[in-house]
């Protein structure tokens, strides 16, 4: 009889870790898969650097400026794995279709200074996004003329309020870096411009098209 119990509790002790085993497989199995952020975990903080090549696109802006180029720089913090929120900058300018008179040169050139709010779909490398800015354009209006041989420029400096909705997408090339394609509308509500052909008191659309890279640190 106690050879018969020793057998028995020998043959427990063999079979119980297998059996724990075997259940700890299948716990495994049944638990739900956790999505890892493509970013990595750790990575909250954006900096964010652009090209732009900008469309003017509301009726004054078409008649009186060509295309414009520019660039920009953000830095903001993932509030959570799909919504940031940064503040951005940059600088964009436009030279003018026709030269007032007795001028050889001039441009309209804005500095936006904006809080902007992103939010991108999905859980993969390939993400695309919406974006909101508001906030304040430095306006600079600027003829160059020519007196005796020497250049001279007179500008006209104005703030004005801006807001820029913009769609986009970005594509996650690691777990520290993306690039993105974006078109933005620059709503500028200026109220000056006629020195260089832009009606006055009409807000101004542009359609910046940017490309650029994103960096995620910690």
């Amino acid at each position: 009889m106690k050879k018969i119990l020793v057998l028995a509790f020998l043959a427990s002790l063999t079979v119980s870790p297998l059996w724990a085993d075997e259940l700890v497989a299948k716990t495994n199995e049944e638990l739900p898969v956790d999505q890892s952020d493509e970013f990595g975990p750790n990575q909250k903080w954006i900096e964010r650097v652009e090209g732009t090549l900008g469309v003017p696109s509301s009726s004054d802006a078409t008649s009186a400026l060509n295309l414009g180029f520019g660039g920009g720089l953000a830095f903001g913090y993932r509030l959570d794995r799909h919504l940031s929120a940064s503040i951005a900058s940059g600088y964009y300018q436009y030279s003018l279709q026709n030269l007032p008179s007795g001028n050889t040169g001039g441009y309209f050139s804005y500095v936006p200074l904006e809080a902007v709010f992103n939010y991108n779909f999905g859980e993969g490398s390939f993400r695309p996004y919406v974006s909101f800015g508001f906030g304040a354009a430095f306006n600079t209006y600027s003829l160059t003329s020519s007196v005796q041989g020497n250049a001279l420029q007179a500008n006209v400096y104005e703030t004005s309020f801006l807001l820029s909705p913009a769609i986009g997408f970005l594509q996650i090339v690691s777990p520290k870096a993306a690039i993105f394609v974006e078109a933005r509308m620059d709503m500028d509500f200026r109220a000056n411009g006629g020195s260089v052909g832009l009606a006055d008191g009409t807000p101004s659309v542009f359609i910046p098209i940017q490309a650029g890279l994103t960096f995620f640190v910690i």
